[in-house]
């Protein structure tokens, strides 16, 4: 009896070791879905939540530990985490349904080699051990195969991607929910069910690399075309310098002769004229320097189109925004508004204001207003243009939300019957 005691105590301890492993790897691979809040006390709640919520017993028609699991993970995912109420949804989605179908094939293998075995009390314990190495394989694979995968998609995922992710998963939720609720008498018919929900949110984490290189390919198609507008640019004001120096021998000349002739006032003139004409094309807007070449494009885009533009722009050379998204956020808003401006038939009244920084609390603000004449329609939350294509109506504006979203930031827009504002706010930018 003692020596029983003795064993059952010992494989109590063994099972605590285990389950303490298995929620290292099981929490570390929440973090890689989305960033944990800090203290400490969010550090206890996922600790101690990872050592309970993948080791919980799934028996067949068990809806009280069933129900339990899905709340527990949720209010975990909503209270212990960053992001998007969408995303920690999808991350319940892909989750849950794993460690439901995991821990019911466990219990029910558990139980048929039990009983085959004769119910021995070594057999237990062996079982028991076993259930706890199987825990620990499982986790410590899903973490180390997709850990970079997962990691890359929490980065660059919309809030569309992540409704998409749950959509898909949600069929193994429901399946797996119902399945345990109403278990048949024959528990192995539930077996393949179990089996299924698990290949597909396997799957659909490697479908998770799928959507981050088709993400990666559309920034690296926009990283392309802000290269061609730098470069497009540079060659522009190379070509003016290469036309000023060849025409400058000429312009010295007439003046020369002016001065000669005595005609001072004829001179001056003429140098005026000079300088209007030679003044500097490329400003220095911001530190950066593709940034800085989109905006002169625009700028010089809407000075050719007689648009008084006010550009304050106070950023770093380099920030928690990608280049890609930063220039996005720019061009788009700027496209937007000197194409509303272009609407005004009087050209005084053309006006755009932009202002944009990072502030000491790390936040990067940006707020952009343009005069208007013409009318704003919505459309369920999307914002119509006259285009003669409505295919392109609400395009900029559409993947501006994207890219805030893949920051956690908020846009904000405004507008009455003379101007259109849009602001940003976008929290840790340094």
């Amino acid at each position: 009896m003692d020596s029983q005691l003795l064993i059952e105590n010992a494989v109590r301890i063994i099972n605590m070791f285990q389950y303490t492993i298995m929620s290292v790897f099981f929490c570390r691979m929440l973090c890689c879905f989305l960033p944990k809040k800090e203290g400490y006390l969010m550090d206890i709640l996922i600790f101690i939540s990872g050592v309970f919520i993948p080791s919980m017993v799934i028996d067949p028609n068990d809806m009280f530990n069933v129900t339990l699991a899905f709340i527990w993970m949720l209010l975990l995912m909503l209270f212990c985490f960053k992001g998007s109420v969408i995303s920690k949804l999808s991350v319940t989605a892909v989750i849950y349904p794993l460690i439901i179908a995991l821990n019911l094939l466990i219990s029910e293998f558990s139980l048929k080699i039990w009983l085959a075995g004769g119910k021995s009390f070594l057999l237990d314990m062996a079982v028991s051990i076993a259930d706890g190495l199987i825990h620990i394989l499982f986790w410590y694979f899903i973490y180390r195969t997709f850990v970079s995968k997962v990691r890359q998609a929490s980065r660059l995922y919309s809030q569309n991607t992540w409704i998409l992710l749950g959509i898909i998963c949600l069929a193994s939720l429901v399946s797996i929910t119902v399945c345990t609720y109403y278990t048949p008498e024959e528990t192995y018919k539930i077996w393949p069910c179990a089996v299924a929900c698990m290949v597909t949110n396997i799957g659909s984490l490697y479908l998770a690399e799928y959507f981050v290189n088709t993400i990666r390919h559309e920034m690296e198609q926009n990283s392309l075309k802000l290269q061609r507008v730098y470069y497009e640019e540079l060659e522009r004001n190379q070509a003016e310098i290469r036309r000023f120096r060849h025409d400058m021998n000429h312009h010295l000349l007439i003046i020369r002769d002016l001065f000669d002739q005595g005609d001072k006032e004829a001179a001056h003139a003429y140098f005026q004229e000079l300088e209007s004409q030679i003044a500097p094309q490329n400003r220095c807007f911001c530190k950066n320097s593709v940034l800085n070449a989109v905006l002169n494009s625009k700028y010089n885009k809407a000075a050719d189109s007689s648009i008084d533009c006010f550009f304050r722009i106070d950023l770093p050379e380099v920030t928690a925004i990608d280049q890609v998204s930063l220039c996005s956020i720019f061009a788009n808003t700027l496209d937007n508004a000197i194409e509303a401006c272009l609407k005004i038939p009087e050209p005084e009244k053309r006006k755009i204001s932009l202002k944009a920084r990072i502030a000491e609390n790390e936040f990067f603000s940006y707020e952009i207003k343009n005069a208007k004449i013409n009318a704003v329609t919505v459309e369920k939350g999307k914002y119509i243009s006259d285009k003669k294509n409505r295919s392109e109506h609400g395009v900029g504006l559409t993947s501006l939300q994207r890219t805030v979203e893949k920051y956690n930031g908020t846009l904000r827009i405004s507008y009455d019957e003379t101007s259109f504002t849009v602001v940003i706010l976008i929290g840790n930018s340094l």
